[in-house]
C-alpha cells in the first residue's frame, strides 16, 4: 500500500473526528437526563469546540461542577465515563481541544474525592483519571498521526517540523532525553508534540514513559486546584486550609519535577551550587 496523499489524509482525519462526535452524541442521548435545576447553564460540546471553556474557565468549571456533582450521585459510571471519554477525545484531536486539558483536570479534581490521601485530602482517583486521560488521549493522537498525519503536518506545519528535526539533532544518542525535553518545554504546543514525534522516529515507548513522567506535576497542580475550588463551593473560603494545601501542592510539584531535570543539566547545576557555596574548593583541599 502506497503512502497517503494529503487529500486522503485529511478525509480520514475528518472521518475519525465525525465518528468521535457521533459517539459523543450517542452517549449523551442514551445517558440518564441531567437535573435541569443545576444544569441549565452548563457549556455544551459545541461551546467547548468554540473555545468557551478556555475563555471563561471559572464560570464554566463552577457551572459544570454544580451540575455534575448532583448528577454523579445517582450516575457515577456515566459521569466518570463521560468526562474521561471527552478528555481523551480532545487530546486525540489536539488542535480542536487545545487548552481544555487544564480545565478538565481542574473539573475532575473538583468532582472526585475518592481514594483521598489522608493528610492533604488529595484524591488519588482524580489523579488516576486525569493522568490516564492525558496519556491515553495523547497516545491516541500519536498513533493516528503515525498512520495518517505525515502529509497533513508537512503541509500545514512544515516550519515547525523543520525546527523539531533541527532540535532533535542536538540530542543525538539520547532520544528519550529529547522526548522529555519536548514534554516539559514550551517550545511546541502539546498537541503538536503528540502528532509530530510519531513521524520523526521517536519510539512509542519513549513517548509514553516521558509523557507519563512529565504530566505528573501539572496533574497534581490542576487537580489540587479543583479540590480547593470544591471546598470553596461547599464550605466557603478558608485561607488557612488553602494556604496549607497550596504549600503541600508546591512541595509535591517540586519533588515530582526533580526527575524531569536532565542528568547533565542537574550535574552542571550542582557543580555551580558547590562553587557558589565554596564546597568545591573545600573538596579540592581535602584531595590535596
Amino acid at each position: 500500500m502506497g503512502a497517503l496523499t494529503l487529500r486522503q489524509s485529511l478525509a480520514l482525519y475528518v472521518a475519525f473526528m465525525v465518528a468521535a462526535v457521533v459517539g459523543v452524541v450517542y452517549f449523551v442521548r442514551t445517558a440518564p437526563p441531567l437535573p435541569q435545576a443545576q444544569c441549565s447553564e452548563i457549556v455544551t460540546f459545541m461551546d467547548v469546540i468554540r473555545g468557551k471553556l478556555v475563555r471563561e474557565p471559572q464560570k464554566s468549571i463552577l457551572d459544570l461542577w454544580s451540575c455534575l456533582r448532583e448528577y454523579k450521585k445517582d450516575n457515577w459510571w456515566h459521569t466518570t465515563a463521560g468526562i474521561w471519554g471527552i478528555y481523551v477525545i480532545f487530546k486525540i484531536f489536539g488542535p480542536f481541544g487545545a487548552g481544555t486539558s487544564m480545565v478538565l483536570s481542574v473539573l475532575i479534581g473538583a468532582l472526585y474525592e475518592e481514594w483521598a490521601e489522608p493528610f492533604s485530602r488529595y484524591s488519588l482517583l482524580a489523579h488516576a483519571l486525569g493522568v490516564s486521560g492525558e496519556i491515553c488521549g495523547g497516545a491516541g493522537g500519536w498513533i493516528m498521526s503515525y498512520c495518517i498525519g505525515r502529509e497533513i503536518l508537512l503541509h500545514f506545519a512544515a516550519e515547525k517540523m523543520a525546527t523539531l528535526q533541527k532540535e532533535m539533532d542536538k540530542f543525538q544518542g539520547s532520544l528519550f532525553r529529547y522526548m522529555l525535553f519536548l514534554r516539559v518545554s514550551p517550545l511546541f504546543p502539546n498537541w503538536f508534540v503528540n502528532y509530530s514525534t510519531a513521524l520523526i522516529g521517536m519510539p512509542f515507548s519513549y513517548y509514553f514513559v516521558a509523557s507519563f513522567l512529565a504530566i505528573q506535576p501539572a496533574a497534581c497542580m490542576s487537580i489540587a486546584m479543583g479540590s480547593m475550588l470544591r471546598d470553596v463551593g461547599e464550605t466557603g473560603l478558608d485561607l488557612v486550609k488553602m494556604s496549607k494545601r497550596g504549600g503541600m501542592m508546591a512541595a509535591t510539584m517540586g519533588l515530582l519535577s526533580l526527575p524531569l531535570i536532565p542528568a547533565d543539566d542537574l550535574a552542571k547545576f550542582l557543580a555551580r551550587a558547590k562553587r557558589f557555596l565554596g564546597i568545591a574548593k573545600a573538596e579540592e583541599k581535602k584531595k590535596d
